[in-house]
């Protein structure tokens, strides 16, 4: 009973994220709705998605195969939940199998507020269930926004 009292207290890990990018929303946002582009830029580090599927539409899906060095393949995917050209993107995001099997679903919002200089791109990663996955993301998606601002000055080769 108090390991049920502890948890319920507790509140659930998440990852925010905000950075400055050097372009227009128009031109960020593309690159992360436009399937060409992703397969350019998604994913931390060496770790890339040339495979990437993406339907950017509320309803569509996507699959991003992740490839890493080693040759080993993750895949995460997820359904588009809410979409406002140039502004907001809020997909569920989930690691795992076809069929549904694997992690538990999250869900990931990026707002795109325009800036004198670009672009304040807002990351908001919710519905973690431990730190230790969070932590990991949070690695994750600092490296994935350092990958597309390398795509988006034209200094990223595919797959790092």
């Amino acid at each position: 009973m108090n390991d049920v009292l502890q948890k319920s207290n507790l509140v659930a890990p998440e990852v925010t994220l905000e950075r400055e990018i050097p372009y227009p929303p128009e031109q960020v946002f593309k690159a992360w709705t436009d399937q060409a582009a992703l397969r350019q830029w998604m994913g931390p580090g060496k770790i890339c998605a040339p495979n990437a599927i993406m339907d950017a539409r509320v309803g569509g899906a996507y699959v991003f195969p992740m490839q890493h060095p080693d040759g080993t393949v993750t895949t995460v995917r997820g359904v588009i939940k809410e979409l406002v050209p140039n502004r907001k993107l809020r997909f569920t995001w989930a690691w795992g199998e076809e069929d549904g099997t694997g992690e538990d679903v999250t869900e990931v919002t990026l707002e795109f507020h325009p800036t004198a200089t670009g672009t304040r791109l807002a990351l908001r990663h919710t519905g973690f269930t431990d730190q230790a996955s969070r932590d990991k993301h949070t690695r994750g998606w600092s490296g994935c926004t350092d990958s597309l601002e390398l795509y988006l000055a034209g200094k990223l080769t595919a797959c790092g």
